[in-house]
């Protein structure tokens, strides 16, 4: 597994690439594209590019923060609970995997660029119903669930860069949730039925 750091009460955070070991990566973003520009790889904590379909771990490198796993804590039929471990012992975890994916080809390759469109789904072994029921969304609450689709221009999700230097961090972004035609917005961390959920944020708040 490979670590990417993101920053927020989720905006900010680190990733790390997902094997037998964990290497992490930190994400910013802005909410701008532009096709004449190259835009800069996100890298994880190894220092790699990010890779379309690899599999990564995202953790918060605040002090306080944790890895992001996915869980069912209302007795549904399939998990669909974003959740965040918190970095006290007993709520240490190592988080659920992710895959960064497109709902197609593209000119950027198999390489995740900052503030370039991405799905997010969990890489986790689930039962036949459940196999549709990973990729990550925004619900009517804002919390981030699964549920989601790829293609769906509602359930994008941007990695934008931070200047922030964290100590024993070599790469921190933030993670934003950009829905088509409307401004990004920070994700975040609140807590909800006693369990920090990531959640869209209108400021610089970081998970």
């Amino acid at each position: 597994l490979s670590f990417l750091v993101l920053s927020s009460t989720l905006s900010l955070v680190a990733f790390a690439r997902s094997f037998s070991s964990e290497n992490p990566i930190v994400l910013p973003t802005t909410c701008h594209d532009d096709d004449n520009l190259v835009l800069p790889e996100v890298y994880d904590q190894d220092g790699n590019p990010l890779r379309i379909g690899e599999r990564y771990i995202i953790k918060n490198p605040l002090l306080g923060g944790g890895a992001v796993y996915l869980d069912n804590i209302g007795n549904l039929q399939c998990p669909n609970a974003v959740l965040q471990h918190m970095s006290i012992p007993q709520f240490l975890g190592k988080g659920t995997p992710v895959m960064f994916v497109r709902k197609s080809e593209s000119d950027y390759g198999d390489v995740v660029r900052v503030m370039t469109g991405v799905y997010i789904k969990f890489f986790v072994k689930t039962s036949k119903l459940c196999v549709d029921e990973t990729v990550w969304k925004v619900n009517h609450e804002q919390l981030v669930v699964t549920g989601g689709n790829v293609g769906n221009e509602n359930d994008i999700f941007k990695i934008k860069k931070t200047d922030l230097v964290i100590r024993g961090m070599k790469n921190v972004y933030k993670l934003l949730h950009c829905p088509s035609h409307l401004q990004c917005k920070n994700i975040g961390r609140n807590f909800k039925n006693g369990y920090p959920r990531p959640v869209t944020v209108h400021d610089d708040r970081t998970l």
